[in-house]
């Protein structure tokens, strides 16, 4: 049911985008030329990973079409601080022939992802306006030490057997709030579903979790340039 999902939201979002394709097809007879603008900037994404808060921080752009689809790509890592600190690490992975070293001592939980982005704006000319969208992102997740982050002694420490390559699915519905013709605010609210995980100790974050998303952008947000010739006006008014 969890794999069925994700399906599930991608095809109302799917849907979504050709009811608004079709909602502009008769603008798009009067006026065939395809409008091309872009954004970019940055965004943070909250949720709730093993009972704490957790922040996400990145960067997102992407190239607009006639003003209501984007295509594009994203970023993000996690930058708030969530421990393990129970792990007893087998031998063969520590340094220096001590098993324990590390039992006891926290170590810092990194997530990374990074992908594409795609979505739809419904009402664009309106200063504020609903959206929807969806990011597909590969990363991964591992395990270092706290203070020296991947690094103990100059020595790469990651701790490869906690190395788990995950697989990022995040549809949302977003709420845009136009500023000025150049800037925006967007405010989003969906869920992220995780796939890929291995290691035990992750299961205790449940990294699929509901999440929102905030995003501050700069592009082109204005009307579309109208293109019709003054003819084909004078022509339908007579």
């Amino acid at each position: 049911m969890k794999k069925i999902f994700p399906l599930f939201i991608l095809l109302i979002l799917w849907n979504a985008l050709i009811a608004q394709d079709a909602k502009t097809d008769q603008d798009t007879l009067k006026n065939p030329k395809v409008f091309i603008s872009g954004f970019g900037g940055l965004m943070s994404e909250t949720s709730i990973l093993k009972k704490n808060i957790s922040e996400s921080l990145g960067v997102g752009g992407a190239l607009m079409i006639n003003n209501y689809f984007f295509i594009g790509a994203y970023g993000l890592t996690l930058v708030t601080y969530h421990s393990i600190n129970d792990l007893v690490i087998p031998a063969e992975y520590v340094l220096d022939g001590k098993p324990e070293y590390y039992k006891g001592k926290p170590l810092r939980t990194n997530f990374s992802h990074a992908g594409v982005w795609i979505g739809g704006v419904f009402f664009p000319k309106k200063t504020v306006h609903l959206g929807i969208s969806s990011r597909f992102g590969w990363g991964n997740i591992h395990l270092s030490d706290s203070v020296n982050n991947s690094y103990v002694d100059n020595v790469d420490y990651r701790l490869d057997y906690t190395n788990d390559k995950v697989f990022v699915i995040t549809p949302q519905v977003e709420l845009d709030i136009k500023a000025t013709s150049w800037l925006k605010i967007n405010i989003g609210l969906g869920y992220r579903f995780v796939t890929g995980i291995s290691f035990d100790r992750y299961k205790e974050f449940r990294f699929n979790t509901p999440q929102l998303t905030i995003g501050v952008y700069f592009g082109g947000f204005g009307p579309e340039k109208n293109n019709s010739l003054p003819e084909e006006e004078d022509e339908e008014k007579n």
